[in-house]
């Protein structure tokens, strides 16, 4: 049972008079330190003991929706920080302009790690209500990883698809009113639905170049069978003389067989060896 100071109901009155009004503030402590012995302070045997089951139910219910107005105001917070880290890289110019915009950063950054500290305070406090057993508590924001976001509004790159995002921005607010359908599962956020539109471009450009590098293959091989023929045509002119004739058969061989090698290349790296208009579209077999 954690120590806690109540007032003394039982001491005499009578001397309070004989203290000044100042004796308040020469405290130890601040009033928000004080301890207010919730349920959650005790442990399980302790709130059965002391008939406090009721008050942790509601306890737990205030902390619960807690959570998700913290987990909210983290995410905020974070975008906060985003927008005045890229204010400073755009506007900022010399030390005044760069000092008064990194303030800015610093503070956001703080505002950040305390929202969170609190955030894992309030779900330590959920955890004891819940006997240690967190399987309906959402899980712990680790201040090194988590704390992290990139601007969204800039073009994907090579190696983003690798990137994990922190578990904070995958998972969206409590349920809503009146319905039992979480609003993450209901509403996505922005970032998300931006994200989708993005990747989905991505995809059509990715089927874009391998539409495009069939064709490429394809023109490729008629190219040096082309180039074949015409060097064989100019092989059977009458009054070539013996080197030409042998250097025109030469390009013959030689374009024939690259047309055979960008032929094999073309069929092994191929996954579908149908002809069709779309080959970005792979039929299973």
């Amino acid at each position: 049972m954690p120590h806690i100071n109540f007032p003394d109901v039982d001491g005499d009155d009578g001397d309070d008079d004989d203290h000044d009004d100042d004796d308040d503030d020469g405290g130890s402590g601040r009033p928000e330190d004080e301890p207010l012995a919730l349920p959650s302070d005790f442990s399980a045997a302790e709130r059965n003991t002391l008939g406090l089951e009721a008050q942790a139910v509601f306890e737990r219910r205030v902390r619960h929706g807690r959570a998700y107005d913290l987990l909210a105001a983290v995410k905020e917070s974070i975008n906060h920080q985003g927008a005045f880290l890229e204010d400073k890289q755009k506007h900022a110019r010399g030390q005044k302009d760069n000092t008064r915009s990194q303030k800015q950063v610093s503070n956001a950054t703080a505002r950040t790690r305390m929202l969170a500290g609190l955030y894992n305070y309030n779900r330590d406090r959920l955890i004891a209500l819940s006997d240690g057993i967190a399987e309906d508590v959402l899980q712990a924001i680790n201040m090194e990883t988590d704390l992290k976001s990139k601007n969204w509004r800039k073009p994907r790159q090579q190696g983003d698809s690798r990137e994990e995002r922190a578990w904070i921005w995958t998972h969206g607010n409590s349920k809503a009113s009146g319905s039992s359908i979480p609003i993450a599962s209901t509403n996505n956020s922005l970032v998300d639905r931006v994200q989708w539109f993005r990747a989905r471009a991505e995809v059509k450009r990715v089927n874009e170049e391998i539409n495009k590098l069939h064709a490429e293959f394809k023109r490729t091989i008629l190219g040096f069978k082309n180039m074949s023929r015409a060097w064989e045509q100019v092989s059977a002119k009458a009054g070539l003389s013996d080197g030409a004739r042998a250097y025109a058969l030469r390009k013959v061989n030689m374009f024939n067989k690259l047309s055979v090698q960008c032929a094999d290349v073309f069929g092994t790296t191929r996954k579908d060896a149908a002809e069709k208009w779309d080959y970005s579209i792979v039929s299973s077999n």
